[in-house]
């Protein structure tokens, strides 16, 4: 992983600069994310047929189920796998399984009930810009912590400095920079 730790106000903050594929799409394709139908009909037999390979211990692999059980992406959609496989990416530390259980926390994806404790822990311990910008947004609004508006302008700061969209956006509202 490129996760490294900086430290800022005595806090250690996780950074991560692993790349990959922002999704917007409101019904997205398997080709949306860049996989293939034969890709992901491979990573589905894995996990069935060879639950103890070495595709099944790797978070990418892993990360790459959770999307696509998340989504119904050439199966049927089911949460509870796509939570499962976000989990075990998570045991490999992987930061976009992270980000992704997180984001079905916040919004209560699919059926699944929001959880902001559980998310804000999973943005917090994630070093993507976008968790960034979502602990800033947890402590500015007060969800499943304290308002910490001072916590909020370091963390939007962070992610704003990283070159988040949605920071760079908040920005046009609220000074965090000052």
């Amino acid at each position: 992983m490129n996760k490294q730790f900086i430290n800022i106000n005595g806090q250690n903050i996780p950074v991560n600069h692993q790349q990959f594929r922002l999704v917007l799409e409101p019904n997205p394709t398997v080709t949306d994310y860049g996989f293939s139908l034969q890709y992901v009909e491979e990573l589905v037999y894995a996990m069935v047929m060879k639950p103890d390979s070495d595709a099944m211990r790797d978070p990418e692999n892993l990360n790459n189920l959770g999307i696509i059980f998340e989504n119904g992406l050439g199966v049927e959609r089911n949460m509870d796998l796509a939570i499962a496989m976000y989990e075990r990416a998570i045991i490999f530390d992987d930061d976009l399984a992270r980000s992704n259980l997180a984001d079905i926390y916040r919004k209560g994806t699919n059926g699944v009930p929001v959880n902001l404790p559980k998310a804000f822990s999973l943005y917090l311990s994630c070093g993507l810009p976008y968790a960034h910008y979502r602990v800033g947004e947890f402590f500015e609004k007060g969800w499943a912590v304290p308002q910490d508006l001072n916590q909020a302008k370091t963390y939007y700061r962070m992610a704003y400095l990283e070159g988040h969209h949605l920071a760079q956006k908040r920005l046009q509202t609220w000074n965090f920079l000052q």
